[in-house]
């Protein structure tokens, strides 16, 4: 059922840009959320069905606009959503992209980025997260251990500032911590990590963000395509002797350290869940 503070508008039937519906060829699907405030100078309100109209000129699904709580649509992950975000200030708002493609991704990135310079700002509270998943789950569950060493190889998981707790580098309880340690900054309170297993077809990407982040389009549109890449290679389970060797170059850190933290760090990846039993 839909909160009665969650305000529907319809889909324009007439947008001029393409449709980036998933299509039966397709194996994945994407999301984005992004996180900003608006410019003090402006009327919170006004500014926001503001923003809701220019969205309307290159979407083509029903915008979902809350100003109080988190729409409840059956459909809303099929809208898009403008809502409130409970991390951020009074002035504070997120955005939210209906799932799409990956030429979708690129569409809303390139465009509501635009919207965030033209009437808000961002520091470090905010980000942007991105969402991957298959399409189909049944029999997935990728394999979370090599794709974060993976990510690290490449680089994203350190691109971008931590901002504040809010997107801690995942790879750091990966160091060879000892049970204790790691558990203290696993469960360090507000402490939300750059990449999280959401389910075994899903992974929610928040490394990036930060100040003027919506000045960034390259960067974050070229670090997300190599997020989906290598998703694509471990969900696939392809190049072996690459993933082998992520693997391998890993197992030599942890037997550098002494045989009591090796045990403990062993246990703790299990309990933390980043890799199965």
């Amino acid at each position: 059922m839909a909160n009665q503070t969650t305000e529907r508008y319809e889909a324009n039937k007439h947008c001029e840009f393409d449709c980036f519906d998933l299509t039966s060829e397709d194996i994945y699907q994407y999301g984005c959320e992004f996180e900003f405030y608006i410019n003090k100078s402006l009327d919170f309100k006004s500014t926001i069905i503001e923003i809701k109209d220019k969205i309307y000129q290159f979407s083509n699904v029903d915008i979902l606009l809350d100003f109080v709580s988190l729409p409840s649509d059956v459909d809303k992950n099929q809208c898009l959503q403008i809502k409130p975000d409970n991390s951020l200030e009074d002035n504070g708002i997120e955005i939210s992209i209906p799932i799409t493609s990956k030429n979708g991704i690129k569409h809303y990135v390139k465009h509501i980025l635009q919207i965030i310079e033209e009437y808000g700002y961002t520091n470090a509270d905010t980000g942007l997260h991105f969402h991957i998943s298959t399409i189909k789950n049944d029999g997935v569950n990728f394999d979370f251990y090599v794709y974060m060493l993976m990510c690290h190889d490449k680089n994203l998981l350190s691109s971008w500032v931590t901002r504040n707790g809010y997107s801690h580098n995942v790879m750091d309880i990966l160091s060879g911590n000892s049970k204790v340690v790691s558990r203290s900054i696993k469960n360090q309170k507000g402490q939300i990590w750059n990449l999280e297993k959401i389910s075994p077809s899903h992974v929610e990407i928040k490394s990036m963000g930060g100040a003027d982040y919506q000045l960034k389009r390259d960067q974050i549109i070229s670090e997300f395509e190599l997020y989906a890449e290598c998703f694509d290679i471990i969900n696939k389970k392809k190049n072996t002797q690459y993933r082998n060797q992520l693997i391998n170059n890993h197992k030599k850190i942890i037997e550098n350290v002494s045989a009591t933290q090796k045990e403990e760090f062993i246990n703790v990846i299990y309990e933390l869940g980043i890799i199965d039993e």
